[in-house]
């Protein structure tokens, strides 16, 4: 396997984005009336790129009441395990904290993901989310709300 490079995301990147976020049911819908926050814009998402080929991306936006929010977390299938999601949150954490960020929320449906955050990351779980449509696991109606502290 080649080298990941983690770096800030590109509109270029947005069709090989677009397809690692079709896989885990997760590509940003417009067409709803209210669809979920996903905050692909270059400026607060990193892709990881191994050779020529995105194969992950993370992304974060900053809410009203001072919080960071991560938004998106995805990795192609091919690349799972291998620490390149672990990477993505990483650089997204260090560029909230960078812009004085002391509390970030995440959510998450997957049992397994929401773990992943609280066992390598330190999250706590702070409660549930009503999904706005059938994002990520259709199953689910809710999101899993975590909270991570910066300091």
């Amino acid at each position: 396997m080649n080298a990941v490079e983690i770096r800030a995301y590109r509109s270029a990147d947005l069709p090989a984005v677009l397809s690692i976020l079709s896989h885990w049911n997760m590509a940003p819908r417009r067409d709803l009336p209210n669809p979920e926050r996903t905050a692909l814009e270059p400026g607060s998402a990193f892709v990881a790129v191994a050779g020529d080929a995105v194969v992950g991306i993370g992304s974060y936006w900053l809410r009203e009441d001072g919080w960071g929010e991560t938004a998106i977390l995805a990795v192609h299938p091919d690349w799972l395990r291998q620490g390149v999601g672990s990477r993505l949150q990483a650089a997204r954490l260090q560029a909230l904290k960078r812009l004085g960020v002391t509390r970030v929320r995440t959510e998450a449906d997957r049992q397994e993901t929401i773990e992943w955050y609280q066992r390598r990351f330190g999250y706590r779980v702070a409660g549930t989310s009503p999904k706005k449509h059938p994002f990520s696991l259709p199953e689910l109606d809710s999101w899993t709300v975590l909270e991570l502290d910066l300091d």
